[in-house]
C-alpha cells in the first residue's frame, strides 16, 4: 500500500523510468509538462529522447529541456504528479495529428 499522496506510476506494467518527459520552466523551476485532454491532466512522456526532442522542437517551446527519467528523479516527478492530480501518461504525443501511441494510468 502506497502512502497517502503518492503514487505508482505504470505504463503496461513498467515504471516511467526510462521514458522521456519534458520539463519546462514554472517560476523559477522546471516541471514536468502536462496536457488536459478531456477532463483529465497527464503526463506528457517519449519512448525515446529522440521524439522528446522533436516535440519540443516542433512545439517551439521556449526553454524547454527533454529529460529521461532515471530512479532519482522518478519520485520527484510522482511527487508532483499527486500534487497536480494528474490521471495518467500519454506517450509519444503527436501534436500535428494529436494522436499518442499509448496511455498508461496514475495508481
Amino acid at each position: 500500500m502506497q502512502p497517502s499522496g503518492a503514487y505508482d506510476l505504470n505504463v503496461k506494467g513498467s515504471s516511467i523510468e526510462g521514458l522521456w518527459i519534458i520539463l519546462v520552466p514554472e517560476g523559477d523551476a522546471k516541471v514536468p509538462m502536462l496536457a488536459r485532454a478531456g477532463n483529465g491532466l497527464y503526463l506528457l512522456a517519449f519512448r525515446t529522447g529522440f521524439t522528446a526532442r522533436k516535440f519540443t522542437a516542433d512545439s517551439r517551446l521556449e526553454g524547454a529541456e527533454p529529460r529521461m527519467v532515471v530512479s532519482s528523479s522518478s519520485k520527484e516527478i510522482l511527487t508532483y504528479l499527486a500534487r497536480q492530480q494528474a490521471s495518467g501518461v500519454l506517450i509519444d504525443y503527436d501534436a500535428s495529428t494529436n494522436t499518442y501511441k499509448d496511455a498508461g494510468m496514475v495508481y
